[in-house]
């Protein structure tokens, strides 16, 4: 069922499996404050239904931001998930190699108890949620 979607975020959320699924759109850096309000609905979301599992799906975003612009945008994100019940993220992967090891190691970093993946494909994102 959609829960939120305001034309540029939507959130779906599978009761059945407690999942929440994000598609990221593609942006640019002109959008990257949209982005950040994105994370805090998306958290809020999280938070609001009592989600454990998340699935974000980044496969279409073209965003080229340095590391330096990026990092704290992705460092918030996760701030804020750590602050809800969440266990679970799984990310389909960007084609932006060097967007992707900063989420990585922003996950990997932070002493946080979410369990985070990055798959290229969503059938096994679902299953590696699914199987807990």
């Amino acid at each position: 069922m959609v829960i939120y979607d305001n034309g540029f975020l939507k959130l779906d959320y599978e009761t059945n499996t407690d999942i929440l699924s994000v598609m990221m759109p593609p942006v640019d850096t002109i959008l990257l404050p949209e982005v950040a309000r994105s994370f805090g609905v998306i958290v809020e979301h999280v938070r609001n239904y009592d989600i454990k599992k998340l699935l974000i799906d980044a496969r279409e975003t073209r965003v080229d931001v340095e590391e330096e612009v990026f990092k704290p945008i992705i460092s918030d994100f996760v701030k804020g998930l750590a602050s809800t019940r969440i266990k679970r993220v799984a990310r389909l992967v960007s084609p932006s190699f060097a967007r992707e090891l900063v989420v990585t190691k922003v996950f990997q970093d932070r002493e946080i108890p979410i369990e985070f993946e990055s798959f290229t494909e969503a059938t096994p994102a679902y299953a590696w949620l699914e199987n807990d």
